[in-house]
């Protein structure tokens, strides 16, 4: 029987609060932006993962994995089912580190883990990071813990002299979106013929917009924000794969037991004023296509949850209340279930992910056809962000879109629209242009 290796026991400072969380979060990563990091808003409060003490990160065919930790990298193969693997190393990180975990899944993981084919891309299908140092700045405080004493001091030090200046950051350069219009207009047309062929009922169909230039990810971080009231935000910068993003929805909270997902379906424009944004809301909320659109995805969360759910636990609240969020808004609902005896989060999280909102329904047949019908890999659009925390039963993922993306080799942002039988070309694509009016315009680029 393998031995269970000893705690490895965590400093922790206290500082006082400061006058800005996202600034104070901003400027934290522009001072070590070299460092791996994880940075996730929940709820006014930034959990941040300084530096990676321990990680792994799954190759795009979810076959070998990368793992490092304490000064040592090794690759192996991944015997068995992906989601077995990656739940071992989590429960053998948390016995030895104390804290939360932060991690990445693509959207492949989605087709992947239900044994289906799909394209691989080039970003890792998982990533699952333990932090060197882990910063929580609240309104009320900042806490610093971790394991490297001298790189705990040091950030402390810098902290304790940020919260007085107000952060400087380049002016964003707005993003335009009008391109790749007419391809997009084709594939919701093709999507519209196989709606009607009967092989779904709904697919969400997406387009991208390349980026001529490397992006500020911290300072994009800053203007988007700002300017966006997300369900939540984050930043990621690990193996060189980097995002950011202000997401409208979960795919999945659990918490001692209790699991919730929030499908957001149905969608208009939030820009204009302010008497112009209530008729929009008004005419989404009587709209029949996009009423029709929310209800069915309601219906398939229900459906999801009854899964893993104890019986008789599960629960729709909310419906079809009015989400702002950014440039749009939508209609959105939460189901909410007692987490059976028999399941675990994980359990949860593959029948849940990829979110249906932004997949289809069926959700097994919508991944095959958005594989077929979109020319390159999603990466990490429409997949998640996780924030884990073992020893608090604690398991959030959130969905990442309103995103902007970037790898060694290529940067761009990626929105898309549900499709459904009452759908029309035209409308699909504006829809995706107001989507990234939540991101587009906040786009900061490296340099001077």
């Amino acid at each position: 029987m393998k031995d269970t290796p000893a705690p490895v026991p965590r400093l922790a400072v206290a500082l006082p609060a400061c006058k800005d969380g996202l600034e104070t979060t901003v400027i934290l990563l522009r001072k070590y932006k070299s460092l791996d990091h994880f940075a996730y808003e929940r709820k006014d409060v930034w959990h941040i993962g300084l530096g990676s003490r321990s990680s792994l990160r799954a190759d795009p065919k979810g076959e070998t994995a990368w793992i490092s930790g304490q000064g040592k990298e090794r690759n192996c193969l991944i015997p068995g089912f992906l989601t077995d693997f990656v739940k071992n190393f989590v429960t053998e990180q948390s016995q030895q580190h104390e804290g939360r975990l932060f991690g990445q899944v693509g959207f492949n993981y989605g087709a992947h883990v239900r044994g289906q084919s799909y394209t691989p891309g080039r970003w890792p299908i998982l990533s699952i990071m333990v932090p060197e140092l882990e910063i929580t700045v609240r309104p009320e405080g900042i806490t610093v813990q971790g394991y490297d004493e001298e790189l705990l001091t040091e950030v402390c030090d810098f902290l304790s002299g940020t919260c007085a200046p107000s952060i400087q950051v380049r002016d964003p350069q707005p993003v335009s979106t009008q391109c790749n219009e007419e391809e997009y207009k084709v594939l919701v047309s093709k999507a519209l013929k196989e709606i009607k062929a009967g092989k779904y009922s709904k697919i969400i169909s997406s387009r991208s917009v390349d980026l001529e230039k490397l992006v500020d990810m911290p300072s994009t971080l800053l203007h988007g924000r700002r300017a966006n009231n997300p369900a939540r935000s984050y930043t990621l910068n690990h193996g060189g794969f980097q995002a950011t993003g202000f997401s409208p929805e979960l795919v999945m909270a659990f918490q001692k037991g209790r699991v919730v997902t929030e499908p957001l379906a149905g969608t208009c424009s939030r820009v204009g004023t302010k008497d112009a944004i209530q008729m929009l809301r008004q005419e989404l909320i009587s709209d029949p296509k996009e009423i029709v659109e929310h209800v069915i995805s309601v219906k398939e969360a229900v459906s999801e949850l009854n899964q893993f759910c104890a019986p008789d636990t599960i629960c729709v609240k909310d419906l079809m209340t009015i989400k702002d969020r950014g440039s749009v808004q939508h209609l959105g609902s939460s189901v909410h279930g007692q987490l059976s005896s028999k399941a675990d989060p994980w359990t949860a999280f593959n029948v849940l992910f990829p979110s249906i909102t932004a997949t289809g329904i069926p959700k097994d047949i919508a991944l095959a056809a958005i594989d077929r019908l979109e020319t390159r890999p999603r990466e990490l659009y429409s997949g998640a962000v996780l924030l884990i925390d073992p020893k608090e039963d604690f398991f959030e993922a959130t969905l990442c879109l309103r995103i902007v993306l970037q790898d060694s080799t290529n940067s761009w942002i990626q929105a898309g629209a549900g499709i459904i039988a009452q759908s029309n070309p035209e409308r699909e694509l504006t829809e995706t242009h107001e989507k990234m009016a939540s991101i587009a315009p906040y786009i900061v680029y490296e340099g001077k």
